[in-house]
């Protein structure tokens, strides 16, 4: 089902060999897909799907799928983590690479505004983006430039429409003895709208 709050479409070559799990009795596929930007800068996308819907995937194919960001949380070093993922639904014909994000939920805390050592406006969102069900996910949003001024202004419960790319982010996190290689996962927002002046 393709749930018109949280759509996504990815295409890209798997850089992972796919491992196969088994969530209520399906088995599914989890890789990584590598997208490139116009800049050819690559996105490394963390991938979930049903091995039914992609057969035989394997390292080095090119693919392309639209589906949703789903999110949950697990428990990593006695501390709580919000994990991402794209979790694919449909498989579609490769072209070239895409990525795609279509959003529509509410602030579910307040928007951060902030200016990056390089003077560039950035605001970082928590959207609450229903899903079927009940269920809600909890995803990153980055937003920049003179609308992340505007966006820093507004309130838990907002409700908005963006549409992006679901990015990777390699950053480095300092701990009394070492340095760690992490990567964050968010959509990098290209345009936000009032969701409630378009319903």
């Amino acid at each position: 089902m393709i749930n018109k709050n949280n759509k996504a479409f990815v295409a890209g070559e798997i850089i992972t060999e796919p491992t196969e799990y088994e969530c209520c009795g399906e088995k599914f596929y989890s890789f990584v897909i590598a997208s490139a930007r116009e800049s050819g800068v690559k996105d490394e996308i963390p991938v979930n799907i049903s091995a039914y819907l992609l057969k035989d995937a394997k390292q080095g194919d090119k693919v392309a799928i639209t589906g949703q960001i789903r999110t949950y949380n697990k428990m990593q070093n006695e501390k709580n983590k919000l994990i991402i993922v794209f979790f694919g639904q449909v498989v579609e014909s490769y072209t070239e690479d895409s990525n795609q994000v279509s959003l529509t939920g509410s602030f579910c805390r307040q928007p951060n505004h902030r200016v990056t050592p390089l003077g560039r406006d950035i605001c970082d969102v928590l959207l609450a983006v229903n899903r079927e069900r009940g269920k809600s996910d909890y995803i990153p949003c980055i937003i920049w430039g003179r609308t992340a001024q505007h966006i820093g202004e507004l309130s838990v419960g907002t409700k908005v429409s963006v549409v992006g790319r679901f990015q990777s982010r390699k950053y480095e996190k300092k701990t009394d003895d070492r340095a760690i290689q992490n990567v964050a996962y968010e959509v990098s927002v290209n345009r936000i709208t009032d969701a409630e002046e378009t319903e």
